[in-house]
């Protein structure tokens, strides 16, 4: 079956960042499946970049703009280049928490995100050993302090409570062995990973039912087995809220996924089951989501053909509610109504005011209130084709009429006014804070 306008445009947004109008032209006639197969093929994602320069000679802050600015700019990749690759890397970094507030270690953070962008859509297993001896989940959640004599349960927690299967599926002992068997993984001076012998418990623990001189690793290996089916509902939760819409631990569309993630626990082939649910290109899926600030911030950048080094998305990420690098706390970001805040609304027109700016001082922008008599005055386009001429110049593809009929009001309305002259930066500005842009 033909894939169609609606539905490609739709998986764009949720398998990315959205897409250019000319973009869902050329691959609206594909099959669904083959759309699919298009945007999970990470062999089109291009090598990423080495690291931005993170030496201490730099401030905190340069090297804090440089990683929000490494990472965006690859999420600004065309929808034929695997942008999915980014989008997995936001949502395992709103799930395998660490924030900068507690690991000021800017190499550490950029390591992790890193490992979700190569790791995060293979084996969940692969990825979760991964993260747990990265320098950043270590400081994060303690572990560095935790030694023989002296556990600390942070980690050993959170990984059962948030990383694996939620509560009710583990008790205190099972967190309290777990902080045993995860003693003396820890950081040297430099903040490199170190497992210290001196600091680790040998001693036998009874983990989930299972007696052995278990280590920290084996704790993920029994979790993962003994909870597979617990993990994978709680897992497939996540991701199908992500990238369809919220549901619940037992409704039929995570129970349907299930059966793929059970297998190997692959995050590729579950989110191409999600793709691939009748459920996901529902009414219901369709409008579910609110873009998260750096989804819209990916968005407007690739509609107004606009890098970070011009756009300065840094500027933008407090008030929008989403700053990079450092979630809320560690059960991360939430979704939809969390975003909807009026400190959002004016960050949000302020950074489309900013894009408007540089869209127009480069030139590339037709002038749509220019007048070309003044003896009458006479406009180059009439109210409904200056709109037009907008929403082409951004490439946004079609809109609701009820929202385009509201931008044409206002160019009615600063015709009729004294105001003439704020028609092109209004009708711009406008266009870039559409209801459309701010769904996923």
């Amino acid at each position: 079956m033909v894939a169609g306008y609606d539905d490609a445009a739709h998986l764009f947004r949720r398998a990315g960042f959205g897409a250019l109008h000319e973009e869902v032209e050329v691959y609206r006639h594909w099959t669904w499946e083959a759309l699919v197969d298009l945007v999970l093929d990470t062999s089109r994602a291009p090598a990423p970049p080495p690291f931005p320069d993170l030496s201490d000679g730099r401030s905190y802050y340069e090297r804090w703009v440089d990683m929000i600015h490494y990472w965006l700019d690859l999420a600004r990749r065309p929808v034929d280049q695997a942008p999915v690759v980014e989008k997995v890397t936001l949502f395992w970094s709103g799930v395998l928490c660490s924030g900068i507030d507690k690991v000021p270690v800017h190499q550490a953070l950029m390591e992790q995100n890193h490992a979700f962008r190569t790791l995060g859509m293979g084996s969940y297993h692969t990825l979760l050993h991964t993260i747990s001896v990265g320098p950043a989940m270590i400081r994060y959640l303690d572990n560095d302090r935790n030694k023989v004599g002296r556990p600390n349960e942070n980690f050993a927690r959170e990984c059962m409570e948030l990383f694996t299967t939620g509560v009710g599926h583990y008790s205190e002992a099972d967190v309290t062995e777990s902080a045993r068997a995860w003693t003396g993984h820890g950081v040297d001076d430099d903040d490199n990973y170190r497992f210290d012998a001196d600091d680790h418990d040998w001693g036998t623990k009874t983990f989930m039912g299972q007696t052995g001189n278990w280590d920290g690793p084996d704790i993920i290996n029994i979790i993962l087995g003994q909870r597979r089916e617990a993990h994978a509902r709680f897992m497939c939760r996540k991701l199908w809220s992500f990238f369809a819409y919220p549901v619940g631990l037992n409704d039929p569309e995570v129970t349907d996924i299930m059966a793929t993630y059970r297998v190997g626990l692959n995050v590729r082939d579950t989110i191409r089951a999600i793709f691939l649910h009748p459920q996901f290109r529902s009414e219901r899926a369709r409008w579910a989501l609110v873009r998260s600030p750096v989804e819209w911030l990916v968005a407007t950048m690739r509609l107004t053909s606009t890098t970070c080094d011009i756009a300065r998305p840094e500027w933008a990420v407090s008030g929008l509610g989403q700053v990079p690098f450092k979630p809320p706390n560690v059960s991360g970001w939430r979704q939809n109504e969390y975003w909807v805040t009026s400190t959002a609304a004016w960050a949000k027109l302020n950074h489309a005011s900013r894009l408007r700016y540089h869209a127009v001082k480069r030139n590339d922008i037709a002038d749509a209130s220019e007048i070309t008599r003044y003896n009458p005055i006479v406009y180059r386009y009439s109210p409904d084709e200056s709109v037009d001429q907008a929403l082409w110049n951004f490439k946004t593809g079609p809109v609701d009429g009820a929202n385009r009929q509201k931008i044409v009001d206002y160019v009615h309305s600063v015709r009729a006014s004294n105001h003439r002259w704020s028609e092109r930066y209004g009708t711009f500005l406008l266009t870039l804070l559409l209801p459309e842009l701010q769904m996923a």
